[in-house]
């Protein structure tokens, strides 16, 4: 399997929004955000612009054997310049269990060496067994894991270093 990650360019800005609505599909499992009177989730925040907009943030594209499978999006933490943040992270469902995010994961760190922080919605159970197995595994099980809020989030924090 060939995993990809790819810049996204401003011309990518609507495969990003395209994806946006799949991921925030999944989250409100968790979350519980309304769908619009549209039938779309795609105007709730964080706003996607920032990641075209400014230079502490990094859209990427994923693939797999050449067939577009999710997006990193990559920032640095707000108030926080020298944290490197995994701002969101999707993997189709047809990609899942494959090992694709692991290997996006991966590559998504590389770009940017140094102080990591990945959120994870605390009844995420999923997300949180995916996230606990591949930053134990990238960081030989040296990381921080504390319970936060963000928004109206209860969220594990981890903190980590590549």
């Amino acid at each position: 399997m060939n995993v990809e990650l790819k810049p996204a360019s401003d011309a990518d800005r609507i495969i990003v929004n395209n994806l946006w609505n799949y991921y925030l599909y999944d989250m409100s499992e968790y979350t519980r955000w309304p769908v619009s009177d549209e039938g779309s989730y795609v105007s709730l925040e964080p706003p996607l612009d920032d990641y075209w907009g400014r230079d502490d943030h990094h859209p990427f594209l994923i693939y797999c054997n050449d067939e577009l499978a999710g997006f990193s999006l990559l920032r640095k933490y707000p108030g926080e310049a020298e944290l490197n943040d995994i701002g969101q992270f999707f993997v189709l469902r047809k990609f899942k269990g494959l090992g694709l995010g692991r290997q996006a994961f991966r590559l998504s760190v590389s770009k940017y060496p140094g102080k990591w922080l990945t959120r994870v919605l605390e009844a995420n159970e999923g997300a949180l067994e995916f996230w606990t197995s591949v930053i134990g595994e990238l960081t030989s099980g040296v990381y921080a894991d504390e319970i936060e809020m963000y928004g109206k989030h209860r969220m594990h924090f981890f903190r980590y270093e590549t």
